[in-house]
């Protein structure tokens, strides 16, 4: 796996964790909230990326 598709991983995975936090502040708050969607999806995005690349290397 190459360092390109490891960043990939991780921006896959923050994009689809903005967008399902969005979602869930949808439909229990009524309204997104998009400077919370932006930090978890970034938190995910960091975290997958770590894990693939400790993987990698394994």
């Amino acid at each position: 796996m190459t360092v390109v598709s490891t960043l990939g991983r991780g921006a896959a995975s923050g994009l689809a964790g903005a967008l399902v936090w969005i979602g869930v502040s949808l439909l229990f708050l009524g309204t997104p909230d998009p400077r919370r969607a932006a930090a978890a999806g970034l938190a995910l995005g960091v975290a997958v990326a770590l894990a693939t690349g400790i993987a990698r290397r394994l």
